[in-house]
């Protein structure tokens, strides 16, 4: 709370929301006169209590308002479309109830964090995972998978007046009865807790699904017939999945036909249902989902991400890149001298293996993979073999996988830096702590 505080009191906040208040109410219209200047120009707005010439004044000082706001709330709660419009409205309210100009300030940067820490539950179709039977919902942090119907009762329960109604079905469909909406939702569905802007709410869930995903998918001890194994493409859990393949290949007098593939799917068994409702299992969930500031969890939260996002991607390039991406977010460190490449690779090499032979040969494979990544950034060169990639995607799985088994991810990332620096000039890791000594709190 007192960080939200501290950044509602922001100086370069207040300023550009009292420079913007200040030049609108300065931008009204206060004669007939002006207001038949104004309508012979482009930029102007209509409201309630008269009209406002959009200055470049105020635009300016909407902008800066916008933007520092946007800093502020973050990518998920910072929108700067909606603060924009969000200001004007505001802006014109305080100009018709005759809000004094610091007042007004106050009220507008209000309303502001209002709307970009707003709290949303998020339902959407899923089309990604299955479950086993008797089995009907799995809960991952903020993100929760369940029959429709679960939650359709869940939500008549909660609000037995709501003006919508959710209700299984083949397809998202809206239809009106009366005056209550019948939402036709996908037979399983996501439902996700998101604080966002609304305008970024459909953005951010997704994200959400993306960490929760590979963190499911990272626990998994036996994988299912339909698990998409390494080097899959990860149907979007969102959408469904067209199971033909589009086009026909053609070689000359032979023709070679789309033909069709059954989708790869997560199934929830038994076993990871026990696995997702295990305190430990909910504990890292909700560290992840929720991480202390520059913690290995905020580290952890990022790379789990991207690790689906290369699992969806279609394109061999694209795969290499979203998996290089997580092994950064999980091994980048704030020390600008040191070699990026070489110190990755070497603290890569240690949480994937104990042996210091097998250290090296693997730090080398590392940094192989990453000259084809250079290549790729630097030189637009997307000719990536498939080996490559999945061979990204296996190291980088098997890194987040030794992390979420051994590490605590409270603990500061700096200090999981320092540890693996020493580890790889040989000594052991994880790094042993000494013991408590006897009587000590």
């Amino acid at each position: 709370m007192s960080a939200l505080v501290n950044k509602k009191r922001d100086s370069e906040l207040r300023n550009a929301a009292k420079a913007f208040v200040t030049s609108f109410y300065g931008a009204v219209a206060t004669s007939d006169e002006e207001v038949r200047r104004i309508f012979q120009r482009p930029g102007w707005s209509l409201f309630h209590g008269g009209i406002v010439e959009l200055t470049d004044e105020v635009t300016t000082a909407l902008s800066r308002l916008a933007a520092r706001a946007a800093k502020l709330l973050g990518p998920s709660g910072g929108n700067e479309k909606a603060t924009r419009e969000l200001a004007l409205k505001e802006a014109q309210n305080s100009f018709t109830n005759k809000v004094p100009v610091e007042d007004a300030v106050t009220r507008l940067i209000d309303k502001i964090f209002d709307q970009g820490t707003a709290q949303f539950e998020f339902l959407v179709p899923n089309y990604l995972l299955l479950f086993g039977d008797n089995i009907r919902s799995i809960e991952i942090g903020r993100v929760r998978a369940a029959f429709t119907a679960e939650l359709a009762t869940e939500f008549a329960e909660r609000a037995p007046n709501q003006r919508f109604r959710v209700i299984p079905g083949q397809s998202f469909s809206l239809q009106f009865v009366g005056d209550v909406v019948h939402v036709e939702m996908f037979p399983i569905a996501w439902l996700v807790s998101v604080s966002a802007a609304k305008e970024n709410v459909e953005e951010e869930a997704k994200w959400l699904i993306d960490v929760a995903l590979s963190f499911l998918r990272l626990h998994y001890k036996q994988e299912g017939a339909r698990f998409p194994t390494n080097g899959a493409i990860e149907p979007h859990p969102l959408r469904l999945k067209n199971i033909d393949n589009v086009g026909v290949k053609i070689q000359g007098t032979t023709a070679h036909l789309g033909g069709g593939s059954v989708p790869p799917a997560y199934e929830i068994t038994a076993e990871i249902q026990a696995i997702a409702a295990d305190p430990a299992f909910q504990d890292k969930a909700r560290l992840i989902f929720d991480p202390p500031e520059k913690s290995v969890a905020a580290r952890v939260s990022r790379g789990l991400g991207w690790l689906t996002r290369g699992r969806q991607a279609e394109d061999r390039a694209e795969r290499l890149l979203y998996f290089f991406t997580a092994i950064e977010s999980l091994l980048s460190n704030d020390d600008k001298t040191a070699p990026v490449i070489q110190t990755i690779a070497r603290h890569a090499a240690v949480l994937l293996s104990d042996d210091i032979n097998i250290r090296v040969k693997l730090s080398a494979e590392i940094r192989k993979l990453y000259t084809i990544r250079s290549t790729l950034v630097h030189g637009g060169v997307r000719g990536v073999l498939w080996d490559a990639v999945n061979t990204a995607q296996y190291l980088a799985e098997l890194m987040f996988a030794r992390i979420l088994e051994v590490v605590d991810l409270s603990s500061a990332h700096a200090t999981l830096c320092d540890d693996l620096a020493k580890a790889s000039f040989g000594l052991p890791w994880p790094t042993p702590r000494p013991a408590a000594a006897p009587g000590a709190d």
